[in-house]
């Protein structure tokens, strides 16, 4: 049995901002609405979303044997925002976030085998079939607000979730954090496309993505933007719903967004396609090609 403080500090010396530790059990429906979502047709073509769905719903089908899920989040607000008619959404404004994550994942796995060497785990950042979000909730690392995002306490929604799923089993697991958005609706309101819907139920609000800009400007790969689709200057992401939350107000910035990256980023639109390559190359910006770039350019 392993230490779950030992695993906090270890993250804590690597630069992750939080640590939490739940066991490794399938999420009830109740909790994870993922079969209602994809009936609502919320997912738009997002097809992935439908394949390993059961997976989706219980890690322990994704990782054999895994008992412990163990939860990391990295801030990313950067301490002043990009100026100018175009904008990008925030976490993409340095670095490739699986790649930096990935890394600190491998780090913390070695710093962990180095004391347990029988410890084994497999790292994951958003590129496999688990829902980091309520993973995070679960470990006590927040709570799901209405735009679904997961909301930490100090660092608010700016964060990168990563997890290791591990066979290992831990001397105390971390106890799931409470709502604290109470009845506020600043998110939902804001959204200027309401993508943010309220269904009632348990789960009263998901985010329908046909009508979401950081959907539409990043995994939309038809030829033209939804015509009554209203972007407010952003061409890669949203940060829309983010700006309106009272708690990421408060949030500290954790990145410095330095005079020649801030540059670069204002100067992408007049790119051409050899240069935006070349830019993000190891950038979230990678996610869409340069047609797309263009497409939400003019949009």
């Amino acid at each position: 049995m392993l230490s779950a403080d030992f695993i906090k500090q270890q993250a804590s010396a690597l630069g992750f901002q939080a640590c939490g530790i739940a066991r490794a059990t399938a999420l009830p429906k109740d909790e994870f609405p993922l079969q209602e979502w994809l009936a609502a047709g919320f997912y738009a073509d997002m097809d992935y979303m439908q394949r390993h769905a059961d997976k989706r719903q219980d890690p322990r089908l994704l990782v054999d044997g895994a008992r412990s899920i163990i939860s990391l989040l990295l801030a990313y607000k950067p301490d002043r925002r990009m100026e100018g008619p175009h904008r990008i959404a925030q976490y993409a404004y340095g670095e490739d976030y699986h790649e930096r994550l990935k890394r600190m994942l491998y780090q913390l796995m070695e710093s962990v085998a180095g004391r347990y060497p029988d410890f084994s785990a497999r790292a994951f950042v958003d590129t496999a079939p688990i829902s980091d979000r309520h993973w995070a909730q679960r470990a006590g690392l927040g709570w799901l607000g209405k735009n679904t995002l997961l909301i930490h306490p100090q660092w608010g929604s700016y964060c990168y979730i990563g997890e290791l799923v591990t066979t290992a089993e831990f001397d105390h697991y971390d106890t799931p954090m409470s709502d604290r958005c109470g009845d506020c609706r600043r998110c939902v309101d804001a959204c200027p496309n309401h993508a943010i819907v309220s269904r009632g139920g348990e789960n009263p609000f998901q985010v329908d993505a046909r009508r979401c800009t950081s959907y539409n400007t990043i995994e939309n790969r038809s030829e033209t933007l939804p015509s009554q689709l209203d972007t407010r200057g952003y061409v890669f992401g949203c940060d829309i719903c983010q700006l309106a939350c009272p708690y990421n107000e408060q949030v500290p910035a954790s990145i410095p967004l330095t005079n020649d990256r801030k540059a670069e980023l204002e100067q992408l639109p007049q790119a051409d396609e050899t240069a935006f390559r070349r830019f993000t190359k190891h950038s979230p910006l990678n996610r869409i090609r340069y047609p797309q770039w263009r497409r939400n350019l003019k949009h």
